[in-house]
C-alpha cells in the first residue's frame, strides 16, 4: 500500500491513467486507459510499460556532457547528501539505472486539461512528460514525449518521444534503494492559468413543476495562477525544505526552473536531520498566493508558510517578457498534541490541508491533522480553520509601548493568522488513505476495513447519506451535489495487505484497485444497496445526469461515470427493459435541462448548441448506454446525430477551404505562384472535393435508408413503434442536421460547377465522380430537401401549439412516437406521399442496397464477442486474462471494413501494412490525420495530404481518444 506523501496513481481528465511500476524488473512507469471491447463490456488496455530514469536527456550517441541542450536555474540553493544523479560520461560502457517512482501528478487541476505528466522518483529526479505530442507533430494521445528532466541540480531541456521499455536500445538496470533521501518530492502542485472555470455546484427538486434545476456558477481562478504568457507552471517541497518552481514562456521551448528554501530551518547543523515528514501546496483566496503546510517530525512542529509569486509583467511592453520571482514568509506554526482529551495517546499520521475556492462564504483553508488512536483500531480526524487575523492597535501598543514612536505603519503589521478548531470526525476504523476529489470539494477517507467514506467539504456530512438526512418538504428539496448524494455507494476494497494503491475516479463514480501481483488494474462502480424500487429511478437518473453535467465542464472524459451508469441501468433492466428504457430517456432529457438546450431554439441558437461538445457528449453516453438494449433505437439514435454532425463539420470544412484555394488561384494570385506551387494548390483543392466521395456515398445511402422505412411504413401504418426514421425526422437535432447537410451540398456543388479545374484537366475528376455520385441519388436530394422543410415547418407549427419537451425525448432516445402524439406518424406519411414517392421509382428505392451505413452496433463490433462477457455481478470491466486467445489485442474487437471518421473502405495495403487507430469510446477504427496513400489520390502525385483536421489525430468523432493499433 502507499506510504503517506506518495502518490503511485494519477487518472487524469483525459482519461489516461498513470501509475508506478515497483515490481517489474522492465519498467517503472505504466500508462493504461479504459477501452470499450463490445459496446456493452470494457477493460484496461495492457499497460504500456516505461523505463523513466535520469539519464532520459541523453543521447546514446552523445560524446560528451555539452550535448545537453540548455539548463536554467536561478535562485539555486543546492541540497545535502543527495546522491550524484547529475550528468555521468557517457560511454559504451556506462550503466544506467533506473529507481521506483514515488508520485505521479497529471495537470488536473482547476482549467488544467489533464495531458502533461510529471513523475517524480525516489530520488527526487522529476521527468515532465505530455500526451498527444510528438518532436513531429501531434500523435495519438496514449503516445507520450518527454518535454525536460530535472535531475535535482540542473533542467535538461530536450524533446524525445518514448519508446515502451520492450524496445528499449540501451541496457538499463533497476537500482533497489534501501535509504530515503532528503531531496525526495513531498508534494507537488500544478497551477492553473487564468482562465475561470464553469461549476456545477448542485441540483435540487423544484416541486412547484416537478423539476430539477441546476445551480451552476463561474470559478474565477485563485491561489497562484499563471498569465497568457505562460505555457505551465507548477512547483514541489522536497524533504529537506526546498521549493523548486517550474515553468516556461508561451514562446519559448526552454523549461526554467527557481529555486528557494523554507525559513523554517535555520541552523546548518540540523538540516540533514530535520526533514518534512509531510507537506502540502493548497491555493488560498489571496490572489498570487500559496499556503505551505509543513510537518517535521523531530520538532513535532505544523508550520505554515505563505508563497507569493509576482509574475513581473510588464505593463508598458507587453513583449517584454520576465522571469517571475517568488517570496516566502513564515506565517504560523504550532506543537501538536501528543494526547487527547481523554488521556488517549494519538500518533498523528497523515496532513491534509483543503482549499476553499473565492464563491464559499468562509474561504479560510481547512487544516486536517488525522491520528491513530494508540491501544485501538480507531482514528479521529481533528479540523482546523486556518484564518487570518488582525491585532487592534492599542492592543499592539500595551504589547510595546514603543511602537508609538515608529508611527502608523509599526501599528499595522503583516497579516497574522491563527488555527480555529472546527470539529472532530471519529472512524471506528484505521484510516489508510485520504485524497480530495472535484476541486477539493469533497474528501474521501479509505478505512482498514476496505470501506470507503467521502464527506462534503461543505457541511461535512456523508455525501451517500444526504438524501437521507434531507428535509422532504418544501418548495426545494432532494438536494443533489454528486452521484453519490441519491445513496450510491462504494464498494469494498480488497485486504488492504494485497492492495498495491486505491484511488477514486475523477467522476466519483468508482474505485481504481491495483492489487499485488496482478498486471492490471481493477475497476470497482459505486452501486445501490437496493435497485429493485422504481420510485427512485427518477432521482437516481438525474444524479446521473448531474454527475455527467459537472463532469463536462470540468473536461472531463467521464468513461467511469458511463460504466457506473451503464452497471446500474442493466441491473434495473434485467427484468423490465422498459424500465430501462425510460431510465435512459429520463436521464438524456435531464443533461439537456442542465445545459439549457431546448428543441424549441431559434434555429442560429440550436446550431450552435448542435454543434457544441455538451451535445457530443450526450450522444456519446446515449450510445454506450443503449448498446445493452437488443432491437431498440437508442443506440442508432446516437450514431445518426454523431455521423450527421461529422458529414455536417467535413462539408462544411471542405467548402470553406475551396473557397479560400479557388481565391488563391484566381487571377493575380495565381500568376505569382511558380508551375510547382500552382499545381500543389490545385492538387490540393481538388483532393478537398475527393476526400468527399465516401461522404457523399454515404449521405446518399442514408437518405435512400430513411425513405425506404417511410415505404414499409406506407404499406403498412400500424407500424408505428421503434422505427428509426421516426426518431431522425421528429426529433428537432437530427432534422437540423439534416437540413444543414443538404444545404452545404448546395454550396459544395455550386463551387465545383462554377470553379472548374481547368489548368490540370486531369483534376477535374474528383469533381465529375462527386457530382456523378449525388445526381445519382434513387431519392432526389433537391425534392428531399422540399421534404425536409415542409417536415420541418409543421413540427414548428405544432411547437407554436405545445412545447415539445414532452415530445422530444422520446423522439431523440428512443425513436418512439408518444401515444399521445399520433398525428405526428400522420402527417410524416402524408408529407412523403405528397413530395417524395411522385418523384421516385418505389421499387427502385426499396431494393437499393443500403447496408453499411455503421449505425449499428452489428455493424461495428465483432460477433463472437458482441454478448456480454461476464456476470453483471463480477462488473462490466473485463480482465483481459479472461478473454479467448483471438481476442488478447484490441484490433481484434471491432471490424475492419471502413473508416469511422472519413467513411472510406480500408485497402488489403492499410489494412497489413498501414498503421490503424481505434477509439476507446465508440470503438471505431479510423486512419484520419494519416497521409493518404497515393492509390487513394486522384493521380499518383509526391504531394502527401492527411485531408481531416489535425484534431482527428488524436479525437473521434463521438470525442472519445483514439489510440493505435498493434499491427
Amino acid at each position: 500500500m502507499a506510504a503517506t506523501g506518495e502518490n503511485l496513481v494519477s487518472w487524469s481528465k483525459t482519461g489516461l491513467i498513470a501509475y508506478a511500476d515497483s515490481t517489474s524488473q522492465d519498467g517503472n512507469l505504466c500508462i493504461t486507459f479504459l477501452e470499450t471491447i463490445n459496446g456493452t463490456n470494457w477493460r484496461f488496455h495492457p499497460p504500456k510499460r516505461y523505463i523513466i530514469h535520469p539519464h532520459l536527456h541523453e543521447s546514446p550517441s552523445s560524446e560528451t556532457p555539452g550535448n545537453v541542450n540548455g539548463s536554467n536555474k536561478r535562485n539555486s540553493i543546492g541540497p545535502v547528501g543527495t546522491p550524484n544523479v547529475g550528468i555521468p560520461n557517457v560511454s559504451k560502457t556506462t550503466n544506467y539505472f533506473f529507481y521506483d517512482i514515488k508520485s505521479v501528478y497529471w495537470n488536473n487541476w482547476f482549467n488544467l486539461p489533464g495531458d502533461m505528466l510529471a513523475v517524480c522518483d525516489e530520488l527526487g529526479n522529476m521527468t515532465m512528460l505530455i500526451l498527444g505530442q510528438s518532436p513531429n507533430g501531434p500523435v495519438t494521445m496514449d503516445k507520450l514525449t518527454m518535454l525536460f528532466q530535472d535531475n535535482v541540480y540542473k533542467i535538461h531541456n530536450k524533446l524525445i518521444q518514448l519508446d515502451e521499455s520492450v524496445n528499449s536500445v540501451l541496457k538499463i538496470e533497476k537500482k533497489r534503494t534501501k535509504k530515503e533521501y532528503q531531496t525526495a518530492i513531498s508534494d507537488f502542485f500544478w497551477l492553473s492559468s487564468s482562465k475561470a472555470v464553469i461549476s456545477s455546484q448542485f441540483c435540487v427538486l423544484d416541486s412547484t413543476i416537478n423539476t430539477y434545476r441546476n445551480k451552476v456558477q463561474q470559478i474565477p481562478p485563485y491561489g497562484v495562477f499563471h498569465p497568457p504568457f505562460m505555457k505551465y507552471a507548477c512547483l514541489a517541497i522536497r524533504k529537506n525544505g526546498q521549493i523548486d518552481f517550474w515553468y516556461q514562456f508561451s514562446n519559448s521551448k526552454n523549461h526554467k526552473k527557481i529555486t528557494l528554501q523554507l525559513n523554517n530551518i535555520q541552523k546548518n547543523q540540523s538540516k540533514e536531520l530535520d526533514w518534512l515528514e509531510f507537506s502540502k501546496i493548497t491555493p488560498i483566496n489571496e490572489e498570487q498566493y500559496l499556503l505551505l503546510s509543513c510537518y517535521s517530525k523531530i520538532a513535532n512542529r505544523l508550520s505554515f508558510h505563505k508563497l507569493h509569486v509576482n509574475w513581473n509583467v510588464n505593463t508598458t511592453n507587453h513583449n517584454q517578457l520576465n522571469d517571475p520571482s517568488l517570496t516566502i514568509s513564515h506565517i504560523y506554526e504550532i506543537n501538536l498534541d501528543r494526547v487527547d482529551e481523554e488521556g488517549k495517546v494519538l500518533e498523528f499520521v497523515n496532513l491534509q490541508v483543503l482549499s476553499k475556492s473565492p464563491v464559499e462564504k468562509d474561504t479560510a483553508p481547512e487544516i486536517l491533522l488525522i491520528y491513530n488512536v494508540a491501544g485501538t483500531n480507531s482514528s479521529v480526524v481533528k479540523r482546523y480553520r486556518l484564518n487570518p487575523i488582525k491585532l487592534d492597535p492599542n492592543y499592539l501598543l500595551v504589547l510595546n509601548p514603543e511602537l508609538t514612536s515608529l508611527g502608523e505603519k509599526a501599528l499595522n503589521p503583516p497579516q497574522r493568522y491563527t488555527l480555529k478548531f472546527s470539529g472532530d470526525l471519529l472512524f471506528n476504523q484505521r484510516i489508510r488513505q485520504v485524497s480530495t476529489e472535484i476541486i477539493d470539494g469533497f474528501i474521501t477517507f479509505y478505512l482498514q476495513d476496505g470501506s470507503i467514506q467521502t464527506y462534503n467539504q461543505s457541511d461535512w456530512s456523508l455525501e451517500n447519506e444526504r438524501l437521507q438526512n434531507q428535509n422532504r418538504q418544501g418548495k426545494f428539496r432532494d438536494i443533489l451535489t454528486s452521484v453519490l448524494s441519491a445513496g450510491f455507494t462504494f464498494p469494498k476494497l480488497p485486504t488492504w495487505s494485497i492492495v498495491e494503491w486505491a484511488t477514486v475516479s475523477p467522476a466519483m463514480t468508482g474505485v481504481i484497485v491495483k492489487l499485488v501481483g496482478k498486471d492490471e488494474p481493477k475497476f470497482l462502480t459505486v452501486y445501490q444497496t437496493d435497485s429493485s424500487n422504481e420510485k427512485n429511478d427518477s432521482v437516481n437518473s438525474t444524479s446521473f445526469a448531474f454527475g455527467f453535467v459537472a463532469g463536462i465542464h470540468r473536461q472531463l472524459s467521464a468513461e467511469d461515470l458511463s460504466i457506473a451508469c451503464k452497471t446500474h441501468l442493466m441491473n434495473i433492466s434485467k427484468d423490465n427493459p422498459e424500465r430501462g428504457k425510460s431510465f435512459i430517456t429520463s436521464l438524456i432529457s435531464c443533461i439537456y435541462s442542465f445545459f439549457n438546450i431546448t428543441p424549441d431554439a431559434p434555429t442560429e441558437i440550436l446550431d450552435k448548441m448542435i454543434s457544441s461538445r455538451p451535445v457530443q457528449k450526450a450522444m456519446l453516453l446515449q450510445l454506450e448506454l443503449g448498446s445493452s438494449f437488443k432491437n431498440e433505437n437508442i443506440y442508432e439514435m446516437a450514431r445518426v446525430v454523431m455521423s450527421l454532425r461529422n458529414v455536417y463539420f467535413a462539408l462544411n470544412g471542405v467548402a470553406r477551404n475551396l473557397q479560400f484555394a479557388i481565391e488563391q488561384l484566381s487571377g493575380s494570385n495565381a500568376a505569382q505562384l511558380t508551375n510547382g506551387k500552382l499545381f500543389q494548390t490545385a492538387f490540393t483543392k481538388q483532393d478537398l472535393v475527393h476526400s468527399l466521395i465516401p461522404i457523399a456515398k454515404w449521405i446518399v445511402k442514408f437518405v435512400t435508408c430513411l425513405v425506404q422505412d417511410l415505404l414499409i411504413l406506407i404499406n403498412n401504418p400500424g407500424i408505428n413503434d421503434s422505427k428509426l426514421v421516426y426518431g431522425v425526422l421528429g426529433a428537432r437535432i437530427p432534422r437540423a442536421l439534416i437540413l444543414s447537410i443538404l444545404t452545404e451540398i448546395k454550396r459544395v456543388t455550386q463551387l465545383i460547377t462554377k470553379f472548374p479545374e481547368n489548368t490540370f484537366p486531369v483534376l477535374n475528376e474528383s469533381s465529375a465522380f462527386l457530382k456523378m455520385i449525388l445526381n445519382e441519388s434513387p431519392v432526389s436530394f433537391e425534392r428531399f430537401e422540399t421534404f425536409m422543410i415542409d417536415i420541418n415547418n409543421k413540427f414548428s407549427s405544432l411547437n407554436e401549439q405545445e412545447p415539445s419537451t414532452k415530445r422530444e425525448p422520446s423522439l431523440l432516445v428512443k425513436a418512439e412516437i408518444p401515444p399521445e402524439y399520433t398525428k405526428i406518424c400522420d402527417f410524416i406519411l402524408t408529407c412523403t406521399k405528397s413530395t417524395i414517392l411522385s418523384h421516385i421509382d418505389p421499387a427502385f428505392v426499396y431494393f437499393t442496397d443500403t447496408s453499411g451505413l455503421g449505425i449499428s452496433k452489428e455493424e461495428l463490433f465483432d460477433n463472437s464477442i458482441i454478448e456480454i462477457l461476464q456476470p453483471l455481478e463480477e462488473g462490466l470491466v473485463v480482465d483481459s486474462s479472461r478473454l479467448p486467445e483471438h481476442f488478447k489485442g484490441s484490433k481484434s474487437f471491432s471490424k475492419l471494413n471502413c473508416d469511422g471518421i472519413s467513411y472510406d473502405t480500408f485497402t488489403k495495403e492499410e489494412l497489413n501494412n498501414g498503421t490503424l487507430k481505434r477509439c476507446c469510446r465508440c470503438g471505431c477504427i479510423t486512419r484520419a490525420g494519416y497521409a493518404i496513400s497515393g492509390d487513394k489520390t486522384i493521380i499518383p502525385t509526391s504531394i502527401q495530404t492527411k485531408r481531416w483536421p489535425t484534431m482527428y489525430a488524436r479525437v473521434c468523432i463521438c470525442s472519445g481518444y483514439l489510440y493505435e493499433l498493434e499491427n
